[in-house]
């Protein structure tokens, strides 16, 4: 896999983890261990949060079970041309609310978006694509 430094360069000294990872879009169909993916769902539960409400959840179905096609018809036909070869289609939601009060949790999406950064560089660190993506329906 390409790193992020081979073709780009950080104006100021950053972590390399930050630069080497990037998205590419070439999926091999290879299947991935459950182990492989509890990792970065681990990596996922250890970002920060308004609170340590953890307000995010994440959705996922692998290819070849029940819920994959499911997954994989909310897609935009653009992100289904390089999608479909994903070991794992994952989705990241958040709750709007907090849980131990039922009060608008402003920084829900915020910190869903740190979840998934931990998952996105934890994937890097084993070797994984992945993808980020919007265009779903």
């Amino acid at each position: 896999m390409i790193k992020g430094s081979e073709v780009r360069k950080a104006d100021h000294q950053i972590e390399p983890l930050l630069l080497d990872r990037w998205s590419p879009r070439a999926m091999s169909g290879e299947e991935i261990s459950r182990e492989e993916l509890m990792r970065l769902f681990e990596a996922a539960r250890w970002a920060p949060s308004s609170f340590n409400a953890q307000q995010w959840r994440a959705l996922y179905a692998r290819r070849g079970t029940e819920h994959w096609q499911t997954f994989f018809d909310l897609l935009v036909d653009a992100n289904k041309t390089w999608a479909k070869n994903a070991a794992v289609l994952v989705v990241f939601v958040s709750r709007k609310l907090f849980d131990y009060n039922d009060e608008p949790s402003v920084t829900h999406s915020y910190d869903a978006g740190a979840a998934w950064e931990n998952f996105a560089l934890q994937g890097f660190r084993q070797g994984l694509v992945v993808h980020g993506m919007e265009g779903f329906d």
